[in-house]
């Protein structure tokens, strides 16, 4: 791990990031010795800090040995941490050392390429996300309402699933924004109130313009899911992946099923996306 410029293991237990959450952070996928999407990841950071009005300056450092991490490493994910740092009265900031930044490496998971090929079934989760419009969009550390769902996942055996917000509204998975198709238009939920504004949803969007094609983002319930024509995922790990299924909580019925004729190049609107990103 690389923390504040040097090869380190040891986190400071006064740390703002244990002890509160205090800070943000993305994750960033490496490619032949390339970190994607840089810009985008780094436009994510800069937001995060403004948001949470944590000042941090050392962002020629850090991109610099983002660059070098990826050229060495060639391969796999860095996750790019960013904390408000020591000390501080309780809750309260003021008086607090500067900001820290951490670099990790990980693997890519080894089923994202089988996912992206042969798709994934989701489960409609019983698990309602927590509404908070000041902190939605950020990919802050406070992640339990991920870990409440990962739970649930994990009890059902299912790899991944569909999250609703206490409002009633579909926000994401545990691990990804969500996209569907009916006819020729694009729908996403917003982020507004609940949620992660993806590196790669913002890619998406620049893609599908591209392509000539619309996305309308809006609160939307699980009936307008059901409705699609295609559904799929997206980070910016795993890139896009087609939903083959829906199934209700601990059960294996159908609530929604998509057949891809994944044998034939067909012109659903998730392999266009793979086809643009691959370009």
């Amino acid at each position: 791990m690389i923390i504040n410029g040097s090869v380190s293991q040891d986190v400071a237990i006064a740390d703002r990031g244990f002890n509160f959450g205090d800070g943000h952070f993305t994750t960033i996928k490496i490619a032949a010795g390339q970190a994607l999407l840089l810009d985008l990841h780094l436009a994510r950071l800069q937001q995060a800090c403004a948001v949470l009005a944590i000042e941090f300056t050392e962002w020629d450092e850090l991109v610099a040995a983002i660059t070098q991490q990826a050229l060495a490493l060639q391969g796999g994910v860095l996750k790019v941490t960013i904390t408000r740092g020591e000390g501080g009265r309780g809750y309260s900031p003021l008086g607090c050392s500067s900001a820290n930044w951490f670099l990790q490496h990980r693997s890519i998971p080894a089923q994202y390429s089988e996912w992206a090929s042969v798709g994934i079934e989701l489960m409609l989760c019983q698990y309602q996300q927590t509404v908070n419009p000041v902190l939605a969009g950020l990919k802050t550390l406070n992640r339990l309402d991920q870990v409440m769902i990962k739970q649930e996942l994990d009890a059902n055996g299912m790899a991944d699933g569909l999250v609703c917000s206490t409002d009633g509204y579909v926000i994401e998975t545990s691990v990804a924004n969500v996209f569907w198709a009916i006819g020729d238009k694009i729908y996403t939920p917003s982020t507004k109130r609940s949620g992660i504004e993806g590196v790669m949803k913002t890619h998406i969007l620049n893609l599908l313009n591209k392509l000539g094609l619309t996305l309308k983002t809006g609160d939307y319930t699980i009936t307008d899911v059901l409705g699609a024509d295609e559904v799929f995922i997206t980070n910016s790990v795993m890139e896009v992946v087609p939903v083959n299924r829906i199934l209700k909580q601990g059960t294996q019925d159908d609530i929604h099923v998509v057949r891809y004729d994944l044998a034939v190049n067909d012109p659903s609107v998730w392999r266009l996306l793979q086809q643009e990103l691959h370009a």
